[in-house]
């Protein structure tokens, strides 16, 4: 039975220098996009905040302002 996936002699060789500066051009890709991802994530938590303390606020208002309506009670007859 043969292989199912047999190796291929067509192969690129890569250098090791060549190499190099490929992961260190993507290390420096990932840690801009780790930055750009944690900027992002304050701006975000930032506005979660200003959203709560808006309806934080309007939930507060909105009991504080409500009219207290009079209760009408039936006469005695």
């Amino acid at each position: 039975m043969g292989n199912a996936y047999p190796a291929t002699t067509n192969r690129k060789q890569y250098s090791s220098s060549s190499s190099v500066r490929e992961g260190a051009a993507w290390d420096q890709e990932r840690d801009t996009e780790r930055a750009a991802l944690i900027e992002e994530n304050a701006r975000l938590r930032g506005l979660v905040v200003q959203l709560s303390n808006l309806v934080l606020r309007n939930v507060v208002d909105q009991y504080n302002t409500t009219p207290t309506l009079p209760l009408r009670r039936s006469l005695p007859d």
